[in-house]
């Protein structure tokens, strides 16, 4: 599935890359195959650590701990976290918006600190539009950017001007020119989640880290320490 993956990307990027970008519908379907064949496509259980620096860097100490339940057939995700400080979060992610308390609270205004990891976890391309509309992506003429060090597709466009001042609220999905993993999401508050290098869990391949971005405040970054394939219920997703 990698090597087709791979073999579609050198016929997409035959000639001038500029002259060329796939629609949505073929960009999706190419990702939905590479999130299958790195086995995630199914509810999984991370343990996670909260950092305010790249994970690996001296002195990373993690700030916060906890766990990431991810149910992509729900479409909905839970993160759990207890701070260094003993403050316990909880953030939320059902089909029509997100949720965050702290210690039993509801914060008005949460830090995105839930990343949709539940995006790489479709094996279908159908599903993935669905849910890319859900959060508002446009699925009407893709375009080529750079994120890092990846050559990207970008379904929903880029707002060049926002990206220049890192205000940009246009929602979009970050796609690897070459292995068509998605490695960047932009929603349309400005939060912004980077998906790091991918790493082995099992038979999981899963980003090792994700940073956590939005206008005016510091970038954190989720560590992920371990995943495995999980159950879920409807109660893991009400308010705490």
């Amino acid at each position: 599935m990698r090597a087709l993956a791979g073999g579609l990307a050198l016929v997409l990027l035959a000639g001038p890359a500029a002259a060329f970008v796939p629609d949505a519908e073929k960009l999706t379907d190419a990702a939905g195959r590479a999130n299958a064949a790195d086995g995630r496509a199914a509810t999984l259980r991370l343990s996670v650590a909260l950092h305010t620096q790249p994970p690996g860097e001296a002195g990373a100490e993690p700030i916060a701990s906890g766990s990431l339940l991810s149910d992509p057939g729900a479409g909905s995700a839970r993160l759990d976290l207890m701070g260094a400080n003993g403050v316990r979060e909880v953030h939320l992610w059902r089909p029509g918006g997100t949720a965050a308390w702290r210690d039993g609270e509801p914060l008005p205004q949460p830090s995105a600190l839930l990343p949709p990891l539940w995006l790489l976890q479709l094996r279908y391309g159908r599903s993935l539009r669905t849910a890319l509309q859900g959060l508002g992506v446009s699925l009407e003429a893709p375009e080529l950017g750079r994120s890092g060090e990846h050559d990207c597709f970008v379904i929903g466009g880029r707002d060049r001007a926002g990206e220049a001042t890192g205000s940009s609220r246009r929602p979009s999905l970050w796609l690897d020119v070459y292995s068509f993993e998605i490695v960047r999401v932009d929603r349309a508050d400005g939060a912004r989640f980077r998906f790091g290098p991918l790493r082995a869990f099992g038979e999981q391949h899963l980003p090792g880290w994700v940073a956590l971005e939005q206008a005016g405040r510091s970038p954190l970054y989720l560590e992920v320490l371990d995943a495995a394939p999980a159950q879920s219920t409807p109660g893991d997703f009400e308010r705490p």
